[in-house]
Parts: C-alpha cells; sequence; structure tokens
C-alpha cells in the first residue's frame, strides 16, 4: 500500500478541515489503500484518536497552540519545520490545508519524488501561495465552482475538486446522544455551527433575528462554538434584547446532537469552502439555509431543498422570515432529505479522492 500524509492545522473535531482529514484517513485504511499519517501541525485533540480507525497515524509536528504562536513559528525555517514533520519516506503528500502545511509541502519538492498536492478549501483570494501551487503542480478545491474559477487564473497547473467527505455514520450515531437543554416545543428552531468569528457572519444573523422578533415571529436560535468574537457577540445578544430566543451552547465536542432537534440550520457565512458543518446537517436529515459562498449552489442542488440566498443581509432575512411564515416548506424539504442526503455520504464521494491520488489499484 502506498503511504499518504496529510497535513492541516488542528486535530480537532470542532474544525472542519480535522474532520475532513480523520473521514478521509478512516476510509483508506478500512478499505485497505493506503497507510495514512495525520500531521497536525498545532492542536493535536486526544480525543479525535478515538475516531480514528486502527492503524491511523497522528504525527503532531507542535502539538500545542496559543495565541500569536503562528507569527513565531513564521519566523521558523520551513526546512527545520520538514525535518521534524517528514522523518520518513511517503508516496503522496498532501497539504491539506491553506498556509504553512503547503508551504512545507512546496518546499519539498526538491527533496522528496512523493505525488504532490495542495488543498484549496476556501478560495485564496489574491493567490497569496502562487508560488507554491505552480512548484507543487497539482490544487484540489473543495468545490466544482473553485476548481473551475482557478484554472481560469492559474490555467498551467493541473486543478480538480473534491468534495469533503464526510463519516455520516459517526455524525448520525453522534446526532442519536441525548443534550442537556430543552429544545422549544411552541417555536422554530435555527441551529449554526461554527467558529465565533467575523467571516460567519453572525453578527448580521443577531440583527436579523431582532428584526425577525420586533417583527412577532416565535423562534429560537442556538448559536454552537467558540472564538475570537464570542463576547462580543454575547454582548451584542443582551443590547439587542435577544436573551429569550437567542441562545450561545458555546463549543461542543458533539454539536450533531444538537444540529438533529434542528428545524432549520443557518450558514450565514461571508466565505466559506466547502462547508462542512452544512453537509453535515443534511446528513442529519435537517434542511439548509446559506448565503451563496463557495459551493452552497453545488450543496442546494445536490439536496434538491433548503435555499440559498445572496450575500447580503437582505436576502439571508427574506428566507428566514419565510420559513417562520410557511412552516410547511420545512416538512416538505426534509421529506426530500430522505432520498437525497445519501449523495452527501462519504462512500459516494471517497472514490474521486482516491481517483485524484492515484490510488485505486494499490
Amino acid at each position: 500500500m502506498k503511504k499518504v500524509c496529510l497535513m492541516f492545522n488542528h486535530l480537532q473535531h470542532q474544525d472542519g478541515v480535522g474532520r475532513s482529514a480523520i473521514a478521509i484517513a478512516n476510509w483508506l485504511t478500512r478499505m485497505k489503500l493506503a497507510e495514512v499519517t495525520l500531521m497536525p501541525i498545532y492542536k493535536n485533540d486526544i480525543d479525535c484518536h478515538n475516531l480514528l480507525e486502527l492503524g491511523v497515524k497522528v504525527h503532531p509536528i507542535f502539538g500545542l497552540w496559543f495565541h500569536g504562536m503562528p507569527h513565531i513559528v513564521d519566523k521558523i525555517p520551513i526546512s527545520w519545520i520538514n525535518k521534524r514533520a517528514f522523518k520518513e519516506n511517503y508516496d503522496v503528500m498532501v497539504g491539506f490545508q491553506y498556509g504553512l502545511s503547503i508551504r512545507c509541502i512546496a518546499a519539498m519538492c526538491r527533496h522528496s519524488h512523493a505525488s504532490k498536492y495542495a488543498w484549496m478549501h476556501g478560495y485564496d483570494e489574491g493567490l497569496n501561495l502562487r508560488n507554491e501551487y505552480e512548484a507543487i503542480g497539482k490544487v484540489v478545491c473543495v468545490s466544482r465552482c473553485n476548481s473551475e474559477r482557478l484554472h481560469q487564473d492559474m490555467p498551467t497547473i493541473i486543478t480538480d475538486y473534491n468534495y469533503n467527505p464526510i463519516d455520516e455514520k459517526l455524525v448520525q450515531l453522534k446526532g442519536e446522544e441525548p443534550i442537556d437543554v430543552e429544545r422549544p416545543i411552541d417555536r422554530l428552531l435555527f441551529v449554526t455551527v461554527g467558529r465565533m468569528s467575523s467571516e460567519k457572519g453572525y453578527e448580521r444573523l443577531l440583527k436579523i433575528c431582532k428584526r425577525l422578533k420586533d417583527e412577532g415571529y416565535k423562534f429560537v436560535l442556538w448559536l454552537i462554538g467558540d472564538g475570537p468574537d464570542s463576547s462580543k457577540l454575547k454582548l451584542q445578544m443582551k443590547e439587542l434584547e435577544l436573551d429569550d430566543c437567542v441562545r450561545f451552547l458555546e463549543r461542543q465536542s458533539n454539536p450533531h446532537k444538537y444540529t438533529i432537534k434542528a428545524d432549520v440550520f443557518v450558514c450565514s457565512s461571508y466565505t466559506e469552502g466547502y462547508s462542512t458543518a452544512c453537509t453535515e446537517a443534511i446528513m442529519l436529515g435537517i434542511p439548509v439555509i446559506t448565503t451563496n459562498v463557495s459551493g452552497a449552489e453545488e450543496i442546494i442542488e445536490e439536496a434538491e431543498c433548503g435555499k440559498m440566498v445572496g450575500m447580503d443581509d437582505e436576502s439571508l432575512y427574506q428566507a428566514m422570515q419565510e420559513v417562520l411564515a410557511h412552516p410547511k416548506i420545512i416538512d416538505q424539504w426534509k421529506n426530500k432529505l430522505q432520498s437525497t442526503r445519501e449523495r452527501f455520504y462519504a462512500k459516494t464521494r471517497i472514490q474521486r479522492l482516491v481517483d485524484i491520488l492515484g490510488l485505486k489499484n494499490n
């Protein structure tokens, strides 16, 4: 079997990139197609090791994280990091996340005959890593639209796409666990999961909730996650007097048991690659309202339900207002997902990955 390594920032369950890496490692191991090593550069959540198939290796580079650490690491020579990382030979090397991992893989082009790939989750606006992409020569995007865009911007490199494979059995199993909060019975429940940071659009989501509340609509929003904007968003909630309809559930090691309780999952982001959280909601049978971030159109097309809206606040408001005014559409969406959600399952998507990495006959 070929030896494959995936290098990325953090091995932690709240990180969509980390969950995708876990799913890839598990499937390739389960199918006996490769010996996989996961290389988290910073955080190495030991709880995630329990989610890995026997035989998947984890080789953390630093194994810790603190505020400002990336700025310090940027001053360390790439050659030193690579000596620490690549102590054995690999047949396939993947820079699985924007930034340091791709820079490390690009630097290995002079020292290793392995097949090398750069993974692009969200589009690299400005192509800041253009030189690295050219050195590696092969870039895999997680949405078709970004792959087509990159081909236009960099026609000399090989571009392809592969939707992030997520282990639906694990997601659905986690969704069966009990929750420690009471689900509202007489009000529609929106749920969103993500990092509490500006790109997720939670500030505008709270403003939309204020508008809907003032118009007399009855609903609850659960926000799951943490991040640098947590305190600011909680203060905004209090200033908007949303305590009775908005609840922060903080970071959860298992967000799926909350998502499955939702009527509708909301993605209010300004930027995404191909939303892992939206994919997981659909696997749980929960329809999605999403802004027109990368991959959103493809997600809604495959689901054949839910709604993609413009990037402006008004469009997102109108979509949420529509389901509050006409809640029967939610049942129609959920019925449709019973037949379409299998399109998002890992087995459906892993074969394309196998072909891209050249593992089919090994």
